[in-house]
């Protein structure tokens, strides 16, 4: 059997891409709508195969499938939304009658 060899990462994102958008769905009823494809492959890239060498495309599709869900939207949500401090600069408070 030959290996399969992706010239660039944008050929093997294409090629994971059905596993991607099935995760979305996964992750659609779980409540988390806006997260993408996108999102998921930066999650896998940076976090789940960071160290990761040599991986089988049947591996990489293995661990989009069975990746906790919370796990990616924590990722998305700490990388993505803004975390927001309150100080009492960012309102103001009711004024009390007398």
């Amino acid at each position: 059997m030959e290996d399969i060899v992706f010239k660039n990462q944008e050929e093997l994102y294409r090629r994971v891409l059905p596993a991607l958008r099935s995760k979305r769905k996964l992750l659609r009823k779980d409540g988390f709508k806006t997260i993408k494809e996108i999102d998921i492959w930066n999650y896998m890239r940076y976090v789940k195969w960071a160290d990761s060498y040599g991986l089988e495309l049947c591996d990489m599709v293995d661990d989009i499938l069975n990746t906790n869900n919370n796990d990616v939207a924590n990722y998305f949500f700490d990388k993505y939304m803004p975390k927001k401090t309150i100080i009492e600069d960012d309102f103001e408070l009711p004024k009390l009658k007398d």
